[in-house]
């Protein structure tokens, strides 16, 4: 089962149901509803955390927000390397190392389709350790998505480099 795996008791997964319902709520709140000590539910959140069972991001919620995902499934023989090339993307979410022909899945986001479009054709395609690359827009979730909060995304940390790695770069004009 998933809780020996995880090395938690019931306690600790009646802890994670009542943060997932309300991720608000105090310790207090939690130990009246379990019956425990406030330390003791103290106890029990901090070692959630060092486990990295229980962790919070603070971000946009995908669901609710006006902007363009994509997720773009990519053929590489250098998985770590076209990741590392998206380290101070602006647009750059994350990218998944998976299974099967197409072995990366990295996700983009912007509030403009054609900065997306650019991202890919010219700076993903023309890496020299892609093969292949696919890229899909996502129209909705089933769920709430929060993805990390990047307002950076109209001034790239790194200006110069961005202007000598991304033809695409929409702040390309701001180098000139």
């Amino acid at each position: 089962m998933i809780r020996e795996m995880l090395g938690i008791d019931e306690r600790d997964q009646e802890i994670i149901m009542l943060i997932e319902e309300n991720p608000n709520m105090s310790q207090n709140e939690i130990a009246s509803k379990m019956g425990l000590s406030q330390p003791a539910v103290g106890i029990r959140l901090h070692k959630l955390r060092q486990k990295g069972i229980l962790s919070s991001v603070v971000g946009m919620n995908f669901k609710k927000v006006k902007l363009f995902l994509a997720k773009v499934d990519v053929a590489t023989n250098d998985t770590e390397r076209v990741i590392k090339s998206f380290d101070q993307c602006p647009f750059f979410l994350n990218g998944l190392i998976v299974t099967g022909t197409d072995n990366l899945c990295l996700f983009f986001m912007s509030p403009d389709m054609t900065v997306l479009e650019g991202v890919i054709n010219y700076h993903l395609r023309a890496h020299p350790s892609v093969k292949n690359v696919k890229m899909d827009i996502v129209i909705s979730p089933a769920k709430d998505l929060v993805f990390p909060i990047k307002l950076c995304a109209s001034e790239p940390k790194k200006k110069k480099e961005w202007k000598d790695k991304c033809a695409a770069c929409p702040h390309r004009k701001v180098f000139s």
